[in-house]
């Protein structure tokens, strides 16, 4: 899960890469899913938070393209994380 990450393509269908993207045949609630996913693995918090500082930095979007059924959720998400953190 962890090997070479491309930040400026989030993949949020089930089965793809990443911390976004659901295991396959998954159902039910995404952002409930995202932040069991973020409070349970370091790693996918990690993610997520860099995922989010390049948002919070980048407010057009244009450095990260969130592809896939819950881009829209995801890309909410990981801009909350970010902000979070831009308040430290």
């Amino acid at each position: 899960m962890y090997g070479v990450i491309d930040f400026s393509r989030i993949n949020t269908r089930p089965g793809g890469f990443g911390p976004f993207a659901p295991p396959v045949g998954w159902q039910g609630d995404y952002r409930q899913y995202l932040q069991t996913r973020f409070d349970g693995d370091i790693g996918v918090r990690q993610q997520i938070l860099v995922v989010g500082r390049i948002l919070v930095r980048q407010p057009d979007g244009t450095r990260a393209r969130f592809l896939g059924p819950h881009a829209v959720e995801a890309r909410k998400f990981a801009l909350s994380a970010g902000s979070s953190i831009s308040r430290c």
